[in-house]
């Protein structure tokens, strides 16, 4: 690794050592809010209803659907670095990771995703290789579909075993000489079967 792109990544790598103390810090605050708005709103709720409680409860719902949003992102953040091997489902990984990476703010308001997801998708599998592994791949797919402009579009299926399958519409092809998409494929390949063809990947998971 050449020293400008280690100096890049210095600042990426730090904030990955110090992941998980900073998720136990933002989640005490959260729960905090949490807690104080319930009580809140079991006050307002024993009160005669008018127009002003009626309307902070509505306010009241509104802010938990966002402490709910910061506890996904937190979670999504969180499940990078739990090691033990679980079932889990795919959907739900794939969901996090596009909420994650909604901190590329041009990623979160300026390109089309569109998701399929198909109703249960599940694999057993190292959980914190799995999501490592989705975590490299987005890293490379995200900032090339920011860069191209594409739209994202990101769809599960069961062809006889769970199959994940990512197209750039819009694009020529994928950026398959990208570091972290050869980080993604070095990760992912014990457990899925790496198929690629212009701008559209597909991965079929492989249980053996």
């Amino acid at each position: 690794m050449n020293q400008e792109l280690f100096r890049q990544l210095l600042p990426k790598a730090a904030c990955g050592h110090l992941v998980q103390g900073l998720i136990h810090n933002f989640s005490g605050p959260l729960q905090i809010i949490s807690m104080q708005l319930e009580m809140l709103k079991f006050y307002l709720a024993r009160q005669p209803e008018n127009e002003i409680s009626k309307t902070l409860l509505e306010k009241f719902s509104q802010m938990e659907d966002q402490i709910k949003r910061l506890k996904d992102l937190l979670d999504a953040a969180n499940i990078i670095t739990q090691e033990t091997p679980s079932p889990l489902n795919l959907n739900e990984i794939l969901e996090k990771m596009l909420i994650f990476w909604e901190a590329d703010l041009k990623f979160k308001h300026d390109i089309t995703k569109i998701a399929d997801f198909a109703e249960e998708i599940s694999v057993v599998a190292p959980p914190a290789k799995i999501y490592r592994g989705f975590c490299a791949l987005f890293w490379a797919l995200v900032p090339f579909a920011v860069k191209n402009k594409t739209a994202f579009k990101i769809r599960t299926f069961n062809q006889n075993t769970p199959v994940v399958e990512i197209e750039l519409d819009g694009a020529e092809n994928l950026p398959e000489d990208d570091m972290f998409f050869t980080f993604a494929k070095e990760i992912l390949s014990p457990f899925f079967v790496f198929d690629s063809s212009g701008n559209k990947l597909k991965l079929v998971f492989n249980p053996s």
